[in-house]
């Protein structure tokens, strides 16, 4: 049987964070954080044929953006992707620290990905269904806040997706609901 954990005030910070993340980022499938390795993955879901020249590419773009983000900010940043193939399915995933996370990396991440792969990343919603700008700067004031206010304890492992319109969290930490 599944042990409920009591939420802390870190813990909803941290879950919050992940909701708006993905409210805010729809080309964004999936989110893990797993804070005791200090880790965060970013999984995007690319719907098209993806070859091997398109990879090398986005690798080059991706390594002189985060230089372009280390001289101008002075943080040295290291993000990892890995792409796993499923025939015309693809999954992007990108990998930081999650001590060295900020709006603005998020944002350039987010940016490389949609970007690159503009016709076949896949996003949440219609096409028709837009996010007004107000409700954009909402979210972005939230993230930049709740990055700034030590997301998370040590022993959280959470993962946030995606599915029908509707965003779920769970505790990875085994026995815990």
């Amino acid at each position: 049987m599944a042990k409920m954990k009591q939420q802390t005030k870190q813990d909803a910070y941290t879950t919050n964070l992940l909701i708006s993340l993905l409210v805010r980022f729809p080309e964004i499938m999936s989110i893990n954080f797993d804070m005791p390795q200090d880790n965060a993955k970013f999984s995007f879901v690319l719907a098209g044929i993806v070859n091997k020249e398109d990879v090398k590419n986005f690798k080059l773009v991706l390594r002189d953006s985060l230089a372009a983000y280390e001289e101008l900010t002075g943080e040295y940043l290291q993000v990892k992707h890995k792409l796993q193939r499923s025939g015309k399915l693809n999954l992007l995933e990108l990998y930081c620290r999650t001590s060295a996370l900020s709006l603005e990396l998020i944002q350039l991440i987010c940016g490389i990905v949609s970007g690159h792969f503009p016709t076949i990343l896949v996003r949440e919603g219609d096409v028709g269904e837009s996010i007004h700008e107000e409700e954009l700067l909402r979210q972005e004031e939230i993230i930049a806040y709740l990055l700034s206010h030590n997301t998370g304890t040590q022993k959280d492992n959470l993962i946030a997706f995606r599915e029908a319109g509707k965003v779920f969290v769970y505790d990875m930490i085994k026995n815990t609901v």
